[in-house]
């Protein structure tokens, strides 16, 4: 598939419209596709089942904090061994990493449900990040580096595995 149509797909599966939007809510603006805005802001935002928050392996351009709502985070899933390594709930947050470390997203996310979520842009967190104390940004972004490393050493051994060999206990 080309580029344009992977990103075509990937629109048509993020349905952006309000759960039971409210008048007087003004953090959302109806139909509002919020994944491509650069804008400093928090930004309320809905995907509905089975939409692609992200793809592995896209630029990390936001970080999500769940408000309602269920995610699952799949790593490998456009190879023959996907690993599904999360289930994620109002009150996590997914797609944090990348804005760390600036290198491309280490796994997919998709909407198990209907989700909302508060978009925090890459602009905003590395305002926030920049008034970090030193010494604590240095102790997170190791921690980043080690989960990066942790899940591509699970990755590369799960693909060592020959699963055709194997015998289902009985």
């Amino acid at each position: 598939m080309s580029d344009n149509t992977d990103i075509a797909a990937k629109e048509k599966d993020a349905h952006h419209e309000p759960p039971d939007k409210k008048d007087d809510d003004k953090d959302y603006e109806k139909g509002a596709d919020r994944r491509n805005d650069n804008s400093s802001e928090f930004k309320t935002v809905h995907f509905t089942v089975n939409a692609t928050i992200f793809d592995e392996g896209d630029p990390g351009d936001a970080a999500y904090l769940i408000h309602s709502g269920r995610v699952e985070i799949r790593k490998g899933v456009h190879g023959g061994n996907p690993f599904r390594l999360a289930e994620l709930e109002k009150g996590d947050v997914l797609g944090e990493l990348a804005l760390f470390d600036n290198r491309p997203r280490m796994a997919s996310a998709v909407a198990l449900t209907d989700v909302t979520a508060i978009r925090m842009s890459r602009e905003e967190f590395l305002e926030r990040l920049a008034t970090m104390d030193p010494a604590m940004k240095g102790i997170v972004l190791t921690m980043v580096t080690r989960v990066r490393k942790m899940a591509d050493e699970f990755m590369r051994r799960k693909a060592k595995i020959e699963w055709s060999n194997w015998n289902k206990p009985s």
